[in-house]
């Protein structure tokens, strides 16, 4: 999120000294999650220093300004469970903040609300020769370490939250060197120039492995028995499921980083003849999030009994780059 480095600067951090100079910085994952299950990959650093906004690969995976990478969660709920987050480097805690509440912005007044503490709650490490990490929006209560205590690699620093700037659970990082923030996948700041591969990368093998580049994806699919907005799954992910008698039976899809003309497959199948094929239109601009339904309507007392089955397809320029199947049994 944007004024991230407001928490290294605030008044109300306690400061200690630097760390001894590592020669050089390697990052493991910074939470504890599966990957493309539990946790993805949500926004890149933007590397553009005008009003666009671009990811390292020049796509379209940011927007504009963001100076970290988020990782995100499926819902509030799936936080609140408690999902670590982890020493992504060795180091010495250099300031932290552990007591905003944890709210969605958009619900709670937005940017004015946590001017100059967009971060929310979090800390800063200090790995020496030039190079910190800043760990933002974690959980009210719930960081374990304090300034000037010594972290290993992988140390279980607190949980992911929804603290500060922030409208989705999730852990924003940010790297940087001599105060100038970097992008881990690339090594390099912000400077415009993409890079096509993972050369200079700051990610151990196995961390970038486990998050391979992403410009659109499917966070979700499943049934459930009513549409809902996007609010209401980032607070819960878990949906209620059609029963028999059920008004609609409906397919749902949660997508991340559309793209301008990107198109929405949807497809249901069961039995007596239950069926759904439709494709939406052109999506109208990108899209860091997005939802979409298809939805048949009871025209008999119940559903028929047995398995129901759904395929959501997610196309740009005519090829489907991501798919997603949902199953539902009645009985």
């Amino acid at each position: 999120m944007r004024g991230l480095h407001a928490l290294v600067v605030s008044a109300a951090l306690l400061l200690a000294p630097a760390v001894a100079a590592e020669p050089e910085l390697k990052l493991s994952l910074p939470l504890d999650c599966e990957p493309g299950k539990t946790c993805f990959l949500q926004h890149y650093v933007d590397i553009d220093s005008g009003s666009a906004a671009r990811d390292f690969r020049c796509g379209s995976a940011t927007y504009d300004g963001h100076k970290g990478t988020d990782f995100r969660l499926l819902s509030t709920a799936a936080a609140r469970r408690g999902v670590r987050v982890l020493a992504a480097a060795p180091g010495i805690v250099k300031g932290m903040r552990d007591s905003m509440e944890d709210a969605i912005a958009r619900e709670s007044g937005g940017k004015p609300s946590v001017s100059g503490v967009e971060c929310g709650n979090g800390l800063v490490i200090d790995h020496g020769n030039g190079w910190e990490t800043q760990y933002c929006h974690m959980r009210r209560g719930s960081l374990r370490v304090k300034p000037g205590d010594r972290i290993g690699r992988g140390q279980h620093l607190g949980d992911v939250g929804w603290s500060g700037l922030a409208d989705f659970a999730h852990l924003h990082l940010t790297v940087r060197k001599d105060g100038k923030e970097i992008d881990p996948f690339s090594g390099r700041p912000q400077d415009g120039a993409c890079a096509a591969g993972a050369q200079a990368s700051l990610w151990e093998d196995s961390a970038r492995d486990a998050f391979p580049y992403v410009n659109g994806a499917i966070l979700q699919t499943g049934f459930t028995d009513r549409r809902f907005s996007s609010l209401e799954i980032e607070r819960d992910h878990g949906v209620a499921l059609p029963r028999p008698e059920s008004p609609e039976i409906v397919l749902f899809a949660r997508f991340m980083n559309l793209r301008l003309g990107d198109q929405v497959r949807m497809r249901m199948s069961g039995p007596g003849g239950f069926r759904f094929d439709a494709t939406g239109a052109p999506a109208d601009r990108n899209k860091q999030i997005d939802l979409s339904f298809a939805v048949r309507e009871r025209k008999v007392a119940r559903w028929p009994a047995g398995r129901y089955e759904g395929l959501v397809e997610l196309i740009r320029d005519g090829t489907v780059i991501a798919q997603s199947r949902a199953t539902l049994d009645l009985s």
